[in-house]
């Protein structure tokens, strides 16, 4: 790839100077799942540069569903509350959580949406029980005229599926199948594969970050049988002109996103400014933190 790439404004390759290192930071991040002291390591860079390196490619992952066609599956998937690295929090349980069971506002929700094509969304919606809204916000307009939406009983996935005149298939999520081709399995498959990987391989996220991490993990799922992963993924960090707006509003974002979309408290704010960084807008809470 050439050099010219890392001078392109807006993209995760603006300001980096060591390339060379950067590009093996690149490679092993497409290729395995390393904690950022790990990785510092390999490369031979401070825990902070492995740090900010990560969220700069994270930041120039996502790539929008165009649309889904055939058997769509809706699910959400839970993952607890975290506020694993932030500073200055005033009791014990920095990491967030609750002891309570089932669906609770300590519940972040991944809305994954998924044909059997591989077309695919995955998106922090909020923090409680999702809602029409979220699903209206993410994913309506991108349903073909072939599409049946499959999923659990879910109050929410109904009304929206009849909102869009879509047909819908639902089950009693103990029964975890309406029979035959109607399933979540192509979900429940990559929750379980996102899980582990982010509780244990990581060692846990924040939810700050579950957006980002969710990226690599979408985009590593859909370019894994690929010939051509490297330049697949240089190419499109190469092309994506507001990662890094992306990335230096990240802590922005998340305040949004607590705000507007949970019932948690913002507190502690990351001291580290950008100069560049642009005005919160409540409106962009709407779309999501990332």
């Amino acid at each position: 790839m050439s050099q010219d790439i890392y001078f392109f404004s807006g993209t995760c390759y603006q300001g980096i100077k060591e390339t060379d290192k950067f590009e093996n930071y690149k490679s092993l991040m497409l290729d395995q799942y390393l904690p950022i002291r790990q990785i510092a390591k390999k490369v031979g860079i401070s825990i902070q540069t492995a740090f900010d390196w990560r969220h700069k490619i994270m930041s120039g992952l996502k790539v929008p569903v165009k649309g889904f066609e055939g058997i769509t599956e809706i699910d959400d998937v839970w993952f607890l509350y975290s506020q694993k690295g932030r500073k200055g929090l005033d009791y014990a349980r920095k990491r967030g959580g609750s002891k309570r069971r089932g669906d609770n506002n300590f519940q972040v929700k991944l809305l994954i949406t998924t044909d059997r094509k591989s077309n695919r969304d995955m998106s922090v919606v909020r923090i409680g029980r999702i809602k029409k809204s979220d699903l209206e916000r993410k994913i309506s307009g991108k349903f073909n005229d072939t599409c049946v939406i499959v999923s659990d009983k879910h109050r929410s996935i109904s009304a929206f599926a009849k909102a869009e005149k879509i047909q819908h298939v639902n089950f009693k999520a103990s029964n975890h199948t309406a029979g035959g081709e109607y399933h979540v399995q192509t979900i429940n498959n990559l929750a379980s594969r996102l899980k582990t990987i982010v509780n244990h391989q990581l060692r846990g996220v924040s939810s700050k970050y579950l957006q980002s991490y969710t990226n690599w993990f979408d985009y590593k799922e859909k370019v894994i049988n690929s010939v051509t992963t490297e330049n697949e993924m240089n190419n499109q960090l190469g092309q994506n002109k507001s990662a890094w707006e992306t990335y230096i509003n990240i802590e922005n974002s998340y305040k949004e996103f607590i705000e507007n979309l949970s019932v948690r408290t913002y507190r502690c704010p990351t001291k580290r400014n950008w100069s560049s960084s642009r005005k919160s807008s409540v409106g962009s809470a709407t779309k999501g933190y990332i």
